[in-house]
């Protein structure tokens, strides 16, 4: 793997919601995990720029073709207020010939809909929680499994869309809240059974081949009248009293036997799911104490204080010289493929 400081242009999707939106502290966390990944190799000494996307799709190309990188640090999470459009801005940087680091388009595509990376987890044989996608103007079936279910949008992460109404004893309330969820976000709902147990994260680096980091487990604090799940609340509005009821620890304190199990299945999803570089798995314990994957995040929040971070330090590895290994990497498998290093001037394109 080179060693050659490159020019590093750090891709984000430029945040559209205004501040007063619900959901615009997680769409803004964006802006400064790219500002800490540029210090990052600047600290290096290598050449990093931020360059925020947003409509039009046509400048970006130009802003990326003007700054000329060696590679993208891609950090996009959606474009102009779609979350499924970081899908496509990767894969312009596919056509473009841009060498980039994270996984590859087919991966996001794939993981942007819960219900269907679920469909290909359990397909491999891998173990995930029962549940159904509801598309919009669909009945509401009753569930065949005992106990509660929990309902979420299918194609949102972060949290958005999950508080403590997400979770749901009855027909009606499922019916109400898939309702709630089709008209506020405006896509499926994924309707499931509740795990009862630990939820844990796992994550993934692979350079190239993929290893677990170390577990962290949501050590969530019992609150009475409340359920133990990572509502938006608790992972955005840091000192609230979900916040603080939601600690996490890593690494987690587990028996060996557990750990191992858990991190076997981290990195099989992230073969199966045909991710790259990096991703985090969530998984949570069933009422018989099993690890149950809840999803597979193949562009998780890779910011120096976030949960990804916080078990690559856990590991003993360093932050900077991680990010320097990816960027890395990239360039080299562009090479490796034959792949242009860098795409030709937009203006010759006629």
């Amino acid at each position: 793997m080179t060693s050659v400081r490159l020019k590093v242009a750090v891709l984000y999707n430029a945040p559209v919601l205004p501040p007063e939106h619900p959901d615009a502290v997680s769409e803004s966390d964006v802006v400064g995990v790219a500002q800490a990944v540029v210090a990052s190799f600047e600290a290096q000494g290598w050449d990093a720029r931020l360059l925020a996307a947003s409509p039009p799709v046509v400048d970006v190309l130009h802003n990326l073709d003007r700054l000329a990188p060696d590679v993208v640090f891609n950090l996009i999470e959606g474009f102009g207020g779609s979350t499924a459009a970081a899908t496509h801005m990767t894969g312009l940087l596919e056509l473009a010939g841009y060498p980039y680091t994270g996984s590859p388009l087919e991966a996001l595509a794939l993981c942007v809909s819960k219900g269907r990376a679920k469909c290909l987890l359990r397909g491999a044989g891998l173990p995930t929680a029962p549940g159904f996608v509801m598309e919009l103007g669909a009945s509401v079936p009753r569930w065949d499994w005992s106990g509660p279910a929990i309902v979420k949008p299918d194609a949102e992460d972060g949290s958005l869309g999950i508080d403590q109404a997400s979770v749901v004893l009855d027909w009606n309330s499922a019916c109400a809240r898939v309702a709630w969820i089709h008209a506020t976000y405006g896509g499926s709902a994924l309707v499931e059974a509740y795990l009862p147990g630990p939820e844990y994260n796992v994550g993934v680096l692979a350079l190239p081949e993929p290893v677990a980091l170390p577990i962290a487990e949501v050590a969530y604090e019992s609150v009475e009248g409340t359920w133990p799940i990572l509502t938006y609340a608790a992972k955005w509005s840091v000192g609230s009293a979900e916040d603080r009821a939601s600690p996490v620890s890593c690494p987690a304190r587990i028996e060996r036997e557990l750990a191992e199990s858990m991190a076997g299945l981290a990195v099989s999803a992230f073969k199966v799911t045909g991710c790259r570089d990096y991703a985090r798995v969530d998984l949570r314990l069933d009422g018989r104490g099993e690890p149950i994957i809840l999803e597979v995040n193949p562009n998780p929040d890779i910011g120096p204080t976030a949960g990804w971070a916080r078990a690559l330090r856990a590991s003993g590895r360093d932050y900077a010289a991680t990010l320097a290994a990816l960027a890395s990497q990239a360039v080299e498998r562009a090479r490796a493929t034959g792949a242009p290093l860098r795409a030709p001037d937009l203006g010759s394109r006629g």
